[in-house]
C-alpha cells in the first residue's frame, strides 16, 4: 500500500504568478509613493517661494509707496540693468565654474527673444518686448535706488521720518562664516542709509556725481548705497540680504497718460527698449537736469515714475542646491540636453523657480 504525503509544494506556475503579482503591486506602490513625494516637494517649494516673494514684495512696495522726489536737477530715483558682476565689487566667484551666463541673462527686447531661439509669434509683444514674467534683467538684476520715508528695518535704529537712501540689487555672496569660503548664494540685498548720512551725502543718486562717502559722522556709511555689503573699519553695514535664492530682480516703470475723458494708459519709461542699441545699457535717472537726458526728444524718460511693476524670480531650496552643484561642476550637463552650458543653467533655473510680479502705485511727495 502506497502512502502519499499531504504536504504539497507550490508549482512553478504558482510561484511565477505570485512573483508577478508582488512585482506589480510593488511597482504600483512605488509609483504612488513617487507621485506623493513629488507632489509634496512641489507644494513645499511653492509655499517656500511664495513666502519669500510676499516678504520681498511687501518691503519693496512699502519703500516705493513712501518714495520722495524734488525737481531740483538732482537724481531722486535711478535704475540700472546690471549686465555684469562688477557693480558691488563683492560678487563671489568661489566655486564658480558654470556661473550665471551673461548674454542669456538679458531678455528685455523682442530681439533678445529672437536671439535666444524664441519666435516672436509665441509671445505677446507690447512696446517691442515680451511678457514681464519671461523677462531677464541681467547678472545682478536691476540696481534700483531711491529716497524714501518708509520705516527702518533695523530695530536698533531710530527712525525720525526723514528721507533715507535705499538700494536693491542681487549679489552672489556667501553669508555664513568666512565669505570667501562660504557657499555663495544669489542674495537680494537691501541697502538702507540713515537720515543723517543721507542728508550729509546729499540728495543725488547720480552714479558719477553723487557724494556717497562719509567716513566720520556715523558707523552707518552712506557708501553702502553703492556697495551693498561694504564694511569699513569693522563698522556696521547698513545692508543685509533681504532674501536668499533670488536669481532675478527687475522692474518696469511707467507714467500714467491721462485723457480729458478720465481714461488713460501706462507709458513705459524703463527699461527704454524702443530703438535700443546693443551696448548702450539700460538706465533711468529721474531728474530734470539735461545732463541726465536719456533721449533729448523724450523728456518723459527721465520723469519720476507713477507706477512700477516689480518682478522677482525665486529658486526653491532644491533648485538652489541644483544650481550650486552645477556651478561647482559637481553635476555635468545631461548628455540628452542639446543646448549649451549657458542654456542649461537657465533651463535648470526656470525648472526650479517661480516668478512673482506686483504692480505698485507710487504716492510720491516732494520735499
Amino acid at each position: 500500500m502506497i502512502h502519499r504525503s499531504s504536504n504539497r509544494g507550490f508549482t512553478l506556475l504558482e510561484l511565477l504568478v505570485a512573483v508577478s503579482v508582488t512585482a506589480l503591486l510593488a511597482a504600483m506602490l512605488f509609483n504612488i509613493t513617487s507621485q506623493v513625494v513629488t507632489t509634496h516637494g512641489r507644494a513645499s517649494g511653492d509655499l517656500e517661494t511664495n513666502q519669500v516673494a510676499q516678504f520681498v514684495l511687501d518691503q519693496i512696495q512699502e519703500d516705493l509707496q513712501c518714495a520722495l522726489f524734488k525737481n531740483d536737477g538732482n537724481v531722486w530715483m535711478a535704475a540700472s540693468v546690471l549686465e555684469n558682476k562688477n557693480n558691488s565689487g563683492s560678487w563671489s566667484t568661489t566655486f564658480e565654474q558654470n556661473g550665471k551666463p551673461q548674454a542669456l541673462s538679458i531678455r528685455l527686447t523682442d530681439e533678445d527673444w529672437q536671439n535666444q531661439g524664441l519666435q516672436t509669434d509665441e509671445i505677446s509683444k507690447a512696446n517691442n518686448q515680451g511678457p514681464l514674467s519671461e523677462s531677464r534683467f541681467g547678472l545682478g538684476g536691476v540696481w534700483l535706488r531711491f529716497f524714501t520715508q518708509s520705516r527702518e528695518l533695523d530695530p536698533e535704529v531710530e527712525n525720525y521720518g526723514g528721507a533715507r537712501a535705499i538700494a536693491y540689487q542681487i549679489v552672489r555672496y556667501g553669508l555664513l562664516g568666512d565669505a570667501q569660503n562660504a557657499q555663495p548664494r544669489y542674495q537680494l540685498f537691501r541697502s538702507d542709509v540713515t537720515e543723517e548720512n543721507t542728508l550729509i551725502a546729499g540728495f543725488n543718486l547720480d552714479p558719477e556725481k553723487g557724494d556717497y562717502v562719509d567716513g566720520d559722522k556715523s558707523d552707518r556709511q552712506s557708501g553702502n548705497i553703492r556697495d551693498p555689503i561694504l564694511l569699513i573699519d569693522n563698522k556696521k553695514s547698513t545692508a543685509f540680504s533681504l532674501a536668499a535664492n533670488v536669481i532675478d530682480f527687475g522692474i518696469r516703470a511707467y507714467l500714467i497718460n491721462r485723457s480729458r475723458t478720465g481714461t488713460g494708459y501706462l507709458k513705459q519709461i524703463f527699461p527704454f527698449v524702443e530703438n535700443y542699441s546693443a551696448g548702450s545699457g539700460y538706465e533711468m535717472l529721474c531728474s530734470v537736469h539735461p545732463d541726465h537726458a536719456t533721449d533729448a526728444s523724450k523728456p518723459e524718460l527721465n520723469a519720476f515714475p507713477e507706477v512700477v511693476d516689480v518682478m522677482i524670480r525665486v529658486l526653491t531650496t532644491e533648485g538652489a542646491s541644483a544650481i550650486a552643484a552645477y556651478e561647482r561642476g559637481l553635476v555635468p550637463k545631461p548628455s540628452g540636453f542639446s543646448g549649451s552650458d549657458e542654456e542649461y543653467w537657465w533651463a535648470l533655473a526656470e525648472e526650479n523657480s517661480e516668478v512673482f510680479i506686483r504692480r505698485v502705485r507710487i504716492f510720491s511727495s516732494g520735499i
